[in-house]
């Protein structure tokens, strides 16, 4: 089995990443990398990235020009064959958005799963990591302070979040994509990773699903990767974030969001999201029209988180 993560910078991808690599190794299945059997890979291993096993990440970006392996900042390269690349890529993992040749790619993987986050704490997390030493080493920012940087990037991290996830939506059927949550993995890890189970047509006994849950806890990936992961937490933006900014939100993410099941203000009861039972595709287009994708994807976002 070989499977594509998908997700936007800071929504989740590292600890879905790191369930998805647990549950391969439960079920003893081969997990190989593309990256790792290239000859770069010797030097690639020796850098400090964000996570200590980055180097060994097949990232993957998918692009009009081509299909590229990257590692962070420090490594980039043209994928002739994809169907070769992804013989050797057990577990492969994108940043990228929806675009024409997205279909031809995800057909090489068995199975694709996607991490949705709420899109005002993605924005939180990505300012604060926008300033850690391995962001500011490979992808260094503008701006002065986690709070400048939301000031500035919010509104596009906002539209961002409306053009990747609703794009994805929209070919949720085509692509075979499955949607797992941020906050059901923090509240209900057990459902959901029995939701992502049968997806993947897998089973587990009760003991090895309590064993992952404990190995990808954020207290034991924090231990093991302190310069990548932060807080582990849900709805920071209620706290947070000022009235404006939620109203901002509401605004040009309200949609979708609600799509999600995602509260617009402060909510009363803890209610969470989840994939709709119908996706209104008409409406979902009208909004995604107005989007300038091209602008919201202008500035080089490559981290891997």
């Amino acid at each position: 089995m070989n499977i594509l993560q998908v997700s936007p910078p800071k929504a989740g991808s590292f600890w879905l990443h790191t369930i998805l690599k647990n549950i391969l190794e439960h079920k003893n299945l081969s997990v190989t990398s593309y990256i790792q059997q290239q000859p770069v890979f010797e030097r690639l291993k020796q850098k400090r990235l964000s996570f200590k096993e980055q180097a060994g990440v097949d990232m993957l970006d998918i692009e009009e020009e081509g299909n590229f392996s990257r590692v962070s900042s420090i490594f980039r390269e043209k994928i002739s064959d994809m169907a070769q690349y992804s013989s050797r890529a057990t577990l492969a993992w994108t940043h990228s958005t929806y675009c024409s040749k997205t279909p031809e790619v995800f057909q090489h993987f068995q199975k694709k799963v996607i991490v949705v986050r709420d899109p005002r704490d993605r924005a939180l997390s990505a300012a604060r990591f926008a300033f850690t030493p391995y962001m500011q080493e490979h992808y260094p920012s503008p701006y002065s302070s986690p709070e400048e940087f939301l000031d500035a990037e919010y509104e596009r991290l906002l539209e961002q979040w409306v053009w990747f996830y609703g794009n994805y939506l929209l070919h949720q059927k085509e692509l075979d994509l499955h949607f797992i949550f941020y906050e059901r993995l923090l509240k209900d890890f057990q459902k959901e990773l029995n939701d992502l189970l049968d997806y993947l047509q897998l089973s587990l006994t009760a003991s090895e699903k309590t064993e992952i849950e404990e190995a990808v806890s954020f207290s034991s990936m924090k231990e093991k990767s302190p310069r990548h992961l932060q807080k582990g937490k849900r709805r920071k933006w209620v706290d947070q974030l000022s009235e404006d900014q939620k109203k901002l939100a509401a605004e040009k993410a309200g949609f979708l969001m609600d799509l999600f099941g995602y509260p617009l203000s402060q909510p009363q009861q803890d209610t969470l999201p989840c994939f709709p039972k119908n996706v209104p595709e008409a409406r979902l287009l009208e909004r995604l029209q107005y989007i300038n994708w091209r602008e919201l994807y202008s500035k080089p976002e490559k981290a891997s988180g």
